[in-house]
């Protein structure tokens, strides 16, 4: 088997491999409750199509269940919609708002709904160095809560101005927590508060949500909690970062992550765990913690990007969680609400299997992305330079690989030698294919070579360069982290200059690091293939992976360069010379016999 048919196999095996695990029946075989899960979730999708204005959502007060006929709440229409006049609320209260400030975040709350408004990190910057916003400008009825009412209405409470109770400016350090409350009365002693606890040091707060006789009002068992909003796009590259942008919930310790623009899911009848909204870097989740969801609601739409080059559509996601609601006179939920980064370390302190809803790819190749992970961030502790820790981490590998990557090359250098051979046996039994078969395998068993040997250590490694290619992409940890000279960040490509037109695959963005790459790719190319009739593939895959990688990691390219270059000192030096001690071994031997 020549270096070209060679190839051709284990692509055709890795894709057989591929298909084999999207089949219904590995997945009902080696995944039962995941395949469950979809299939339950695939029975409640909706055939209707989302447009730009999202479709309205009727709440019926007789029923003892929410019921939603369609996917998304109209939140403008109950906007114009005036308070039933059996409800007296008090509207001379204005509109005001609360300040938090902490090592982590800085956060916005209006009275107006007590919603909050924005939640900036300052801990992480964007492209403009400026503080990453996980919150749209236009933000103005995240965590709001709307509920059906007894008169037939859907009340929603974001268009209502709540009193403050509590400092309307917060500052914290330390291990210092503070709260605020939001008031709204409804009259004869009806109140609906929202409480609302900051923490320093954490991505995260609480919210208390105080139901004071409210069971006179609220019908149909339940209430909604709405975060409508979405999350914008944090990245300069915003086409790569709504790649990765989707909704997902958690649900009797399934995670279901998904959803995308289009995708819809009614009512899920399990206990919600958490409901959340992510980007590639960030997530948004909300988690029930006195009492678990009743459903999970979740919509999306895709909207062009102005001005962009590439097309980009910004994913914005609507979620919001049906809570039950006993009809007791004094009720109290208590919420955890996450906006921070997608961190394996700081979602698994959760235990909720929120590190779930981050991207390690399927199970088989999960293990190799979290060992690759947790492998960085060790080093990371000994070397501050992410730069430095890949070009120790790529010697390690290849340290491992070595033995897979050896016997590969030396059946390579083998099959090459026996070329000549095989061309003479082709030759003298070109007219009889049984015979040539037969002499080919004699001949195979005489040199004690195996065909498939350069294929096979290859496709040992598969898991382990795919759990890498995961890594690179989508781990918070290299986002923003510099190497030398012009490489600025890790996570992203090092373009040196921007083309005033798009190629296809190749993007207009001129990178340096996927033409080393390339090169080293090249020279390795021309070692292994020496057959003058494969000469186009010597060229071929250097070409079409520069084109391909340009738009890929800087991190990624500096590390696949550098496998190359350590991969060219082991097929120049090494095996030839374990392979020339062999000879001379065998040659002793059939001298003293």
């Amino acid at each position: 088997m020549n270096m070209d048919k060679k190839t051709i196999f284990a692509f055709l095996l890795i894709g057989m491999v591929l298909i084999l695990v999207n089949t219904p029946f590995y997945q009902k075989t080696f995944n039962p409750k995941g395949y469950e899960a979809k299939q339950r979730m695939l029975k409640q999708r909706q055939t209707q199509k989302m447009g730009i204005v999202p479709d309205s959502t009727v709440i019926t007060p007789d029923s003892t269940e929410i019921i939603i006929r369609q996917t998304q709440i109209d939140l403008e229409q109950a906007k114009t919609e005036p308070l039933p006049t059996i409800y007296s609320v008090n509207d001379t209260i204005p509109e005001e708002t609360v300040t938090v400030e902490t090592d982590y975040f800085s956060a916005q709350l209006i009275s107006k709904g007590a919603v909050l408004t924005h939640w900036s990190l300052k801990t992480f910057k964007n492209h403009n160095d400026e503080n990453v916003e996980l919150l749209p400008d236009f933000a103005d009825e995240t965590l709001g809560i709307l509920f059906a009412t007894k008169e037939g209405d859907t009340l929603n409470t974001s268009h209502i101005n709540y009193r403050i109770e509590g400092s309307k400016s917060i500052s914290l350090s330390g291990n210092e927590s503070k709260s605020v409350k939001f008031i709204l009365d409804f009259g004869e002693s009806r109140q609906l508060i929202k409480e609302y606890i900051f923490y320093n040091n954490t991505y995260h707060m609480d919210l208390k949500v105080h139901m004071v006789n409210m069971d006179q009002m609220i019908a149909g068992k339940a209430y909604i909690l709405t975060a409508p909003d979405g999350m914008p796009s944090t990245e300069e590259r915003i086409k790569d970062d709504m790649q990765y942008a989707k909704a997902g919930y958690a649900s009797g310790g399934e995670v279901n992550k998904k959803f995308k623009p289009n995708d819809k899911v009614n009512k899920e009848s399990a206990a919600i765990d958490w409901l959340g909204v992510r980007t590639k870097y960030f997530t948004f989740t909300i988690i029930p913690e006195s009492v678990k969801g009743e459903a999970a609601l979740i919509s999306g739409q895709e909207i062009p990007v102005p001005n962009s080059k590439t097309k980009a559509k910004w994913k914005k996601f609507s979620v919001s969680l049906v809570m039950p609601f006993f009809n007791q006179t004094n009720t109290v939920d208590t919420y955890k609400i996450y906006l921070g980064p997608l961190d394996n370390d700081i979602l698994k302190s959760y235990n909720i299997h929120l590190e779930k809803f981050m991207d390690f790819g399927a199970k088989i190749i999960q293990p190799f992305s979290i060992a690759i992970l947790w492998s960085f961030k060790k080093l990371h502790t000994i070397i501050p330079n992410y730069g430095f820790v890949l070009i120790l981490f790529s010697i390690l590998i290849k340290i491992i690989v070595y033995p897979l990557t050896h016997k590969s090359y030396e059946s390579m250098q083998k099959m090459q030698a026996l070329q000549p051979k095989l061309t003479e046996l082709k030759e003298k039994y070109q007219n009889d294919p049984q015979k040539l078969n037969a002499a080919t395998m004699n001949l195979y068993k005489e040199e004690k070579v195996n065909p498939l040997g350069g294929c096979l250590p290859m496709l040992l490694q598969m898991p382990l360069l795919w759990g890498l290619f995961i890594v690179f992409r989508t781990t918070i940890e290299l986002r923003g982290e510099g190497f030398i000279w012009w490489i600025k960040d890790l996570a992203n490509p090092d373009t040196i200059a921007t083309l005033p037109f798009m190629i296809p695959m190749y993007g207009d963005s001129v990178n340096i690091l996927p033409i080393f790459m390339g090169a080293t790719m090249l020279i390795q190319q021309k070692m292994t293939i020496t057959d003058p009739k494969q000469k186009m593939m010597v060229y071929f895959m250097p070409i079409f992976l520069t084109l391909l990688f340009n738009q890929f990691p800087s991190g990624l390219n500096l590390y696949y360069a550098l496998f190359n270059i350590l991969s060219i000192i082991q097929q120049k030096w090494l095996v030839p010379r374990k392979m020339a001690a062999e000879a001379v071994v065998t040659t002793t031997k059939k001298k003293k016999i």
